[in-house]
């Protein structure tokens, strides 16, 4: 888990501790004090330990000696914080015993906090001495290195009602030098997660000389840490003491600058300002393969992807143009990018063809199924699909057909008469007086076509970018088909008069060189193998039953509701199932069909 600074991208808090390299020489304490105001670091901070020996053990300790020889009296604390504090700013102290907790208390107001190793934690004298102080504005760090987390969260109530300014957690022990698994960078995502609104501080003790000494404090700063602490001495060669772990002033200086560097690499934006503009310089966008005629979708075959000097829509944009149903407004050449301006809106229409010729149930469109006229029984159900601009039935020119417009749902439904045999031509005629972009084909003897299977349809034909839309089984009469008004006049163009026009659907089909066609395997509740298309008696008698039940249970006739009917009733719904589809059974036919509707394919 990384951190994210806030905005401003401010470093960790470096804490520089001096520790007892000085060697118990004053002059030395006051040489890396001078040193230190030098870094040039934001967030810079110095950390004394001012201790003494009676205080800090017994005689019989192996240090106590040495405790002697680093000890300095009150006056030079005083001296050597006084001047930490004019030339640095921050200073801390690390309170090891009851003298630590006399020099904090003389000087608390010059000090920033205070830091508590974990041998300490258990000091009485120390913990009543800090009891004693006004924390309000002062940190405390307690370094929990050692403790479990049950532990450490006693410590943290413990601390919290000192009511400190901040109090920090601390991972890293004294060991010269430690290893590398004993750094303790794994306990800072436990910390963090544990203990979610205490900030958390590293020290590390690896030995000084190696380059890792500096990398680890970035790691941490990674990891989260906003606050490293470091050893630091003026030459690891000459200092007595706590040099192992020490880091010279160039190195210091090294690390300081590493540090503000890692802390531009965590930015308050998840995108930054130079990564967005590499992506959009860089990314290789769509780029149309082929031509693209106006009217049409853009499919995922008519793309490659290139780094290109054009600006364009990523992938993702075209497709969320195309779901709202834009259509390209301009043709597009090849090797062209996409842009937002060769889209506009979509005008979708159903297109409902029907004439009065049929010669296997004459005048078949007219015939009533309980009370209401076939054609107009399709045309209710075609002015419940979704999102449609306009429906329009689509007849002939010849004055037979005229009639048909007394059938138009009192006018709701538009009326269009055109070529009597090229419904393709008829199809056209209609799609430019109605200004409309992509076809939903219906024809009228289809009494229950389906709703829900046009939504389903819709959806798909301008996702996938399709000229022609189907599906790959249905119920005969329950599934209308898409088309682009664009893809069927390249149909009149290719071919000048398309023989079995009727058939449309075969001019797609079997051209999937030329046409982008998509077909649609439909979810189990829409599919069953009924025949719901009216072309001979038994097929109206069906309908004439069907619609009796529905209205006899007050039930809509949508989809569902027909399905339930006749999965109820084996007997009605298997009264049709002898008549055969024409296109599919006259083998005639079927042979016409793949021969007449095959476009030979231009380069």
């Amino acid at each position: 888990m990384s951190v994210v600074f806030d905005e401003g991208m401010n470093p960790p808090y470096l804490i520089c501790e001096l520790a007892n390299s000085h060697g118990g020489d004053s002059a030395v304490l006051q040489n890396l004090v001078k040193a230190i105001k030098k870094i040039d670091y934001p967030r810079l901070g110095v950390k004394f330990q001012p201790f003494k020996p009676d205080t800090m053990s017994l005689p019989d300790y192996e240090w106590h000696a040495v405790y002697k020889q680093l000890y300095f009296s009150p006056d030079v604390w005083r001296h050597v914080i006084e001047t930490a504090k004019s030339d640095i700013g921050d200073v801390w102290l690390d309170v090891l015993d009851q003298y630590g907790i006399d020099i904090a208390g003389e000087h608390l107001s010059d000090i920033t906090g205070i830091k508590l190793q974990p041998s300490v934690l258990e000091n009485q004298e120390v913990c009543r001495g800090l009891e004693s102080f006004d924390l309000g504005h002062k940190n405390l760090i307690v370094n929990v290195s050692g403790y479990c987390i049950e532990n450490i969260e006693n410590i943290v109530a413990k601390f919290l009602r000192l009511e400190p300014g901040e109090l920090v957690l601390q991972v890293g022990f004294q060991a010269y030098p430690t290893q590398a698994k004993d750094t303790a960078l794994n306990k800072i995502a436990v910390l963090r997660k544990r203990f979610p609104t205490q900030k958390l501080c590293f020290a590390d003790h690896y030995e000084g000389d190696q380059s890792f000494a500096c990398r680890v404090p970035l790691m941490a700063t990674a990891l989260g840490c906003e606050f490293i602490e470091k050893h630091v001495c003026l030459s690891r060669t000459e200092a007595a003491y706590d040099f192992h772990s020490a880091l010279e002033i160039r190195e210091i200086e090294t690390l300081a600058a590493e540090l503000t560097l890692a802390s531009d690499c965590f930015s308050s934006e998840f995108v930054s300002e130079h990564e967005a503009h590499y992506l959009t310089s860089t990314q290789q966008i769509p780029i149309t393969n082929i031509s693209l005629r106006r009217g049409q979708l853009v499919s995922e075959k008519d793309l490659i992807y290139r780094r290109t000097g054009q600006s364009g829509l990523t992938k993702e944009a075209i497709d969320i143009r195309q779901k709202e149903r834009f259509i390209l407004k301009t043709a597009i050449g090849r090797h062209k990018s996409i842009s937002e301006s060769v889209f506009r809106p979509a005008s979708v229409g159903t297109l409902v063809a029907c004439r009065l010729d049929s010669s296997r149930l004459k005048r078949k469109a007219l015939l009533p199924i309980q009370g209401i006229s076939s054609v107009e029984r399709c045309l209710t159900n075609c002015k419940l699909f979704s999102d449609v601009d306009v429906v329009v039935l689509a007849t002939s020119n010849l004055e037979e057909d005229s009639v048909l417009q007394d059938h138009t749902l009192n006018g709701e439904v538009e009326f269009w008469q055109g070529d009597p045999h090229d419904v393709i031509r008829r199809y056209v005629g209609a799609c430019e007086a109605f200004e409309i972009d992509v076809v939903i084909r219906v024809t009228a003897d289809c009494p229950v076509v389906s709703p829900e299977i046009t939504e389903v349809l819709l959806e798909r034909h301008f996702r996938s970018g399709a000229d022609y839309t189907g599906v790959r089984n249905g119920a005969v009469g329950t599934c209308p088909e898409i088309y682009n008004a664009e893809a069927l006049r390249r149909v009149l163009e290719l071919v000048g008069e398309a023989k079995y026009a009727e058939y449309m659907t075969y001019y797609f089909t079997n051209n999937p060189d030329i046409f982008k066609v998509e077909l649609v395997d439909l979810s189990p509740e829409l599919i069953r193998n009924y025949r719901l298309t009216l072309d001979y008696e038994e097929d109206l008698e069906l309908f004439e039953q069907l619609y009796m039940r529905l209205d006899e249970c007050s039930m809509e006739p949508n989809l569902y509701n027909v399905f339930r009917i006749l999965d109820a009733d084996a007997k009605l719904a298997n009264h049709n199932q002898h008549r055969q589809l024409k296109y599919k059974t006259d083998e005639d036919l079927v042979k016409a069909l793949a021969t007449e509707t095959r476009i030979p394919h231009i380069i």
